[in-house]
Formats: C-alpha cells, structure tokens, sequence
C-alpha cells in the first residue's frame, strides 16, 4: 500500500517546484542569468547570437521536469539586459529556434535515409539467403556458413533500422514537437532589485 501512495505523491511532485496553473495547464518556470552573453555561445561569430548548447540543454530539462500535460510559460531573467531589449532578446531566441528545429530535422532525414539503406541491405541478404537455401541443394559448409552469415547480417541490419526510425526517432519527434509547440509564452526581462 505505501507504493501505490509514493506513487501518487510522484504524480504531481512537479507542483513542489515550479508554479503550476493546474485549470489552464500552464507551468511557470524561471531561470535566471547574469548576462545575455551567459546563454549565446560566443566561438560563433554570426549576425545574430547562437544559443549554447548548454542553454538548449536548460530548455529541454525544462520539458522533461514538467509533465508533458502542461505548457510551459518561460521567464528568462538577467542581472542586467546589457545593449539587448526582451523583444530583441526574444526574437533572437525564436531564429534560434527556428535554426534548431531545422538542423535536427535535417539530421532526422538523414538518418532515414541510412536506416532505409540498412533495410535495403537485410533485404539483399535475406533475398540471398533464400536463393542459397533453395538452389544450392548439396550439403555444404560453405552453404551453412554463408545462410549462417546471411541471417545474422539480415537480422542485425533491421534491427539496427528499427531502432533508428522508432526508437531514435521518438526521441527527437518529442523534443520538436515540445520546441514548436510546448511554449504558451517566453519572456526575456531583467530582474527586479529586492
């Protein structure tokens, strides 16, 4: 009976954290930097500022952290905005966005392409398999080592395609599909003084 209870208390342990707008199934979140410059990766030089990597990992915790029921209202705050406004700050995070979502979804496409072309392979090899099975009649050990070889290579090479167009895919599908659609609002400010 006490693990059906932790289990209940885990359910919504995301409200001991964060503010959370059970009705409109909105969760606040704030994190909190010294400067602008702190959240941009400054080895790119660019037009506009790149978002580090280490920022885009604070997002996707952010998405992990709250159940996937809530949308999440983003409050990034500074000590001090520096020469950026929150617009300027904010438009520069959605290009940002904009660019990661495009960057993995090309990297998606290419990654389908290699798990097609393992498909393609396991069928070349099961397809040989067959043909070596069926044509080749006299008992041999080339024939048993080559269909030996053959099933492993097909099994091996769909499971490996499997994995990459299900389970590796899941996976990114989620996070681009929180970056596109999980944000009820994002807001770039300074902090007030105490």
């Amino acid at each position: 009976m006490k693990m059906k209870n932790k289990i209940k208390e885990l359910k919504n342990i995301e409200d001991c954290f964060f503010e959370i707008d059970k009705e409109s199934k909105i969760a606040k979140i704030v994190l909190e930097f010294s400067r602008p410059e702190d959240i941009f990766d400054q080895n790119y030089v660019t037009k506009q500022p790149i978002l580090s990597d280490d920022f885009l990992e604070w997002i996707g915790s952010a998405f992990k952290l709250v159940s996937s029921k809530y949308k999440i209202d983003l409050s990034i705050r500074f000590d001090d905005l520096g020469a950026y406004t929150g617009e300027e700050l904010q438009d520069i995070f959605c290009k940002n966005i904009d660019l990661e979502f495009k960057s993995r979804f090309s990297e998606n496409q290419k990654r389908n392409r290699v798990a097609y072309g393992l498909i393609g392979i396991g069928l070349l090899f099961f397809v040989g398999m067959l043909l070596i099975r069926n044509l080749w009649q006299s008992e041999s050990i080339w024939r048993d080592i080559f269909i030996y070889v053959s099933d492993i290579a097909t099994t091996v090479t769909f499971w490996e395609a499997m994995t990459i167009l299900v389970v590796e895919q899941k996976e990114k599908r989620e996070f681009l599909f929180d970056l596109a659609s999980r944000f009820t609002s994002i807001h770039f400010e300074k902090k007030e003084k105490e």
